[in-house]
């Protein structure tokens, strides 16, 4: 089973109480497990809210607008072609979003990484569907992070 990321590559500026999308691994022909995720913020203030990081499913009725992103192989067998694809940096946001998980992150600082245990995985088995990192921040702050899935044979 081969093992891939995807990355924000570089600083994504958040706005204000606006939830932004800044991740999502897109089903193709093979179930996606969400293995692995991280983000972190470069928040200066000690007294800043925290930051609502989320992991959603979607069903991408409505993809959005964003930045395609060719997946990482990281570990596995290679291959020579992934049957998923992925995204970052949304500007305008997919619909039917699903919360599958929350957390809240100080902005100072920062930093979220999370490992699913094997056997729990959050994932998707719908070919065109995907598994996405939404995160809104109740103040201006940039965020980076990264999504690691794996795709079945």
């Amino acid at each position: 089973m081969a093992t891939y990321t995807v990355e924000t590559n570089g600083n994504i500026s958040l706005s204000a109480a606006t939830a932004k999308t800044i991740l999502a691994a897109i089903n193709g022909s093979r179930v996606i497990k969400a293995t692995e995720l991280s983000v972190s913020f470069d928040g200066a203030s000690p007294t800043a809210v925290p930051v609502t990081v989320e992991l959603c499913s979607s069903t991408q009725a409505t993809a959005g607008t964003t930045t395609s992103h060719t997946p990482a192989q990281v570990s596995g067998a290679t291959r020579s072609l992934t049957a998923a694809t992925a995204a970052r940096n949304y500007t305008v946001e997919p619909t039917v979003l699903t919360v599958l998980k929350r957390w809240l992150v100080h902005p100072q600082g920062g930093l979220l990484a999370i490992q699913f245990p094997l056997g729990r995985e959050p994932q998707k088995t719908v070919s065109g569907h995907a598994l996405s990192v939404r995160v809104t921040a109740p103040a201006t702050v940039n965020v980076q992070g990264y999504l690691e899935f794996t795709e079945d044979e």
